[in-house]
């Protein structure tokens, strides 16, 4: 029917906006139109408005048209930039083949080849930002023209890190700061003073210089107040089991010394035979790692032998050698045991020069670099070598450790023992002083922490109010007793005054640490020393004791 055939034209037209040509052509037909319905109930859509609803389907086809045609261009810019990319890479994979002068080693020329290649899905900046591509030691690497360079990235964990997205360089900062309140029993004593004392406030700055390259340099402002530098070094990090530093760093002599830093102490300072013999920090070089999977540790080499403190002040030369074995690090059989430390170490050496400062008064709670008042006023002097005595000649020294660390149990034990030759100006004589010390520590966690060595602490339970918590942190009681005997030459040979110093001490130390969390750390320590013979506690009226109580809080803030 012509009327049925005019209706399904306009509605198929309505429906099907994209085959306009086709309805134009159905509307145009020949053949009688339908008469005009005279029922009210029908009124039919009026030309007009029918060939206006067509014009706007057709401009809306065309638009889609239009945005369909860009779509399609910006795909082939992005293939042609692609293409060219790659024929700029292929050239740089070209130039490897070509001679020069310094020729690229095929180590080196397959780093190259295992490149990743470009995303070619990634946005083009309008300059390309790769200038060139430099082949290094066992690494290739872009360098980046001005402005183009990649962001550091950074995190928070043990300080804080900035490093290129790479991971080859980076740059960590961390912070110690020790405050000190020292109560000494009885009152009346000089030098030593009751008060508050800055026993170390440091900043470090380490991070690899690329993966293989390690560097540290740090600084320390000590009791005397003075900023200096602490370590500063280079490490070669060729393998775990072989690594080569060298620069001024901790000595790796005495378990005690070498195996953990300051933060990580059981109690507030180390036993009396390292406190005062010990090699600390010095320049040197030498090879150390990890063989059999983490279970020996070794470290061998050379120093420029500074007994104590920062500067090298004398002309002396030190071999040292360090072994610690873990026997049971990765047996099933004894899970118990992974984390016994067995070992020792030695270091010998000889002093060349006479002409440095006198040694060090010998202490009970610091750790001097100075022979300073300030020094002398945080701890009990109780041997003070005479003014014309100097160290001359050679020393040996060897100690033996025993350590355990599980189930919240700490466990350190050291026995030390040396030989160390002085000399008294305007005398010929060397005199040779044997010394032999040791110390037993036992630490265990009542909050339920379970460290396997005595590294950074994080409390189960941590007490840190500004996030809501509000938990006991890491409670930790321990119990050490020191000893350190000298030989009687010391006195026979007017090293020291007999009357007013004593050669032997026994020393032990009692108390608790609170982990607040695992950047804030209290210790509280009642020290008590017992002299072998009475010691000058007070320089002002000469008052000699034979022992000693000190009450002792440190706070510590390590991040």
């Amino acid at each position: 029917m012509p009327h049925t055939d005019w209706r399904r034209s306009a509605w198929l037209a309505l429906c099907l906006g994209s085959s306009l040509p086709m309805s134009r052509a159905w509307a145009a037909q020949d053949g009688p139109q339908a008469p005009p319905m005279p029922d009210r109930t029908h009124v039919e859509a009026p030309p007009d408005d029918l060939a206006g609803r067509v014009q706007r389907l057709e401009e809306m086809n065309r638009r889609l048209l239009e945005q369909y045609n860009a779509v399609l261009s910006r795909e082939a810019e992005r293939d042609q930039r692609y293409q060219e990319l790659e024929r700029r890479y292929q050239g740089l994979l070209d130039r490897l083949d070509e001679p020069t002068d310094a020729q690229v080693s095929p180590a080196e020329a397959s780093v190259l080849r295992s490149a990743e290649e470009p995303d070619p899905f990634a946005e083009p900046a309008e300059e390309d930002s790769l200038d060139r591509v430099i082949v290094g030691p066992g690494r290739a690497f872009p360098i980046f023209a001005p402005g183009t360079e990649p962001g550091l990235l950074g995190k928070v964990g043990e300080g804080f890190e900035l490093f290129t997205p790479d991971e080859e360089l980076s740059l960590g900062v961390r912070v110690l700061n020790q405050v000190d309140f020292k109560a000494f029993a009885p009152g009346d004593l000089d030098p030593a003073t009751s008060g508050l004392y800055l026993p170390r406030t440091r900043f470090y700055l380490a991070g690899h210089l690329t993966k293989p390259i390690e560097y540290e340099v740090s600084f320390q402002r000590s009791l005397e107040g003075v900023l200096d530098l602490l370590d500063g070094f280079v490490n070669f990090r060729f393998d775990e089991g072989f690594q080569i530093k060298f620069g001024r760093s901790l000595v790796p002599y005495s378990f005690d010394w070498y195996d953990h830093l300051e933060p990580y102490f059981i109690t507030p300072e180390r036993s009396l035979y390292p406190l005062n013999f010990g090699l600390s920090r010095q320049a040197g070089l030498m090879g150390w790692g990890y063989l059999r999977d983490g279970r020996l540790e070794y470290a061998v080499g050379g120093f420029s032998g500074g007994m104590l403190g920062i500067a090298d002040i004398n002309a002396t030369r030190e071999a040292v050698g360090y072994l610690n074995w873990r026997p049971f690090l990765t047996s099933e059989q004894f899970p118990r045991l992974r984390y016994l430390n067995l070992g020792g170490s030695i270091a010998g050496g000889l002093t060349v020069r006479h002409d440095a400062e006198r040694p060090m008064p010998l202490r009970t709670s610091i750790q001097a670099t100075e022979n300073s008042r300030e020094a002398s006023a945080a701890s009990i002097n109780f041997l003070d070598f005479e003014e014309d005595v100097r160290s001359f000649g050679e020393r040996f020294q060897g100690a033996l450790h025993m350590a355990y660390y599980g189930g919240g149990w700490s466990f350190e034990s050291e026995v030390q023992a040396g030989r160390y030759q002085y000399e008294k100006l305007g005398s010929s004589l060397r005199p040779t002083v044997p010394v032999v010390g040791y110390h037993v520590t036992a630490a265990r966690f009542l909050t339920g922490e379970t460290p396997h060595g005595r590294t950074t602490i994080v409390p189960l339970r941590p007490f840190s109010p500004s996030r809501g918590l509000y938990g006991p942190g890491a409670l930790e009681v321990f119990a050490r007793v020191s000893q350190l005997r000298l030989g009687s030459e010391v006195f026979e040979y007017d090293l020291a005054d007999e009357n007013l110093w004593t050669r032997e001490v026994v020393m032990t130390d009692i108390g608790f640490n609170w982990y607040a969390n695992r950047y804030l750390k209290f210790y509280f320590d009642w020290q008590r020393s017992a002299f072998g013979s009475p010691v000058l506690l007070n320089e002002r009226d000469g008052t000699l004791r034979r022992s000693s109580d000190l009450f002792w809080i440190r706070c510590q803030i390590w991040f």
